[in-house]
């Protein structure tokens, strides 16, 4: 089982644990195909899942984490749906998806709830 934090576009976060498959089960909290992205706002080894498609759904539903985190300020490029926090090990071929440890899940979810709340207190 690997662990991950999971964000939705309604600003949800949750921890979840993914069996064996990863990227199968990773795809389904995301709703297709897993792309690994390696967001600006996380350290690595730390990784983001999203759809590979979501931007291409007829009504994406953009995620602000997500988008901020990747950095979508500075090159345009969002983030659509629901998003995984895990971390990403091995080199090249040999990277493959790991769990987070619970001090490392709640760091990642402590950036989380700092960007949704100072992201909301803007809109007030």
């Amino acid at each position: 089982m690997a662990k991950g934090i999971v964000i939705t576009p309604d600003n949800r976060i949750s921890e979840q644990e993914f069996p064996e498959p990863v990227y199968d089960t990773v795809g389904k909290a995301v709703g297709g195909g897993v792309q690994v992205v390696r967001p600006e706002g996380l350290a690595q080894p730390f990784c983001m899942c999203v759809d590979e498609a979501g931007l291409l759904r007829e009504k994406p539903e953009f995620n602000l984490v997500g988008s901020i985190l990747y950095g979508t300020g500075v090159h345009g490029n969002p983030i659509a749906g629901t998003i995984v926090l895990m971390k990403e090990t091995g080199k090249g071929e040999n990277r493959r998806l790991a769990g987070l440890s619970p001090e490392e899940a709640q760091a990642v979810r402590n950036v989380a709830e700092f960007i949704i709340r100072n992201a909301t207190a803007r809109k007030r």
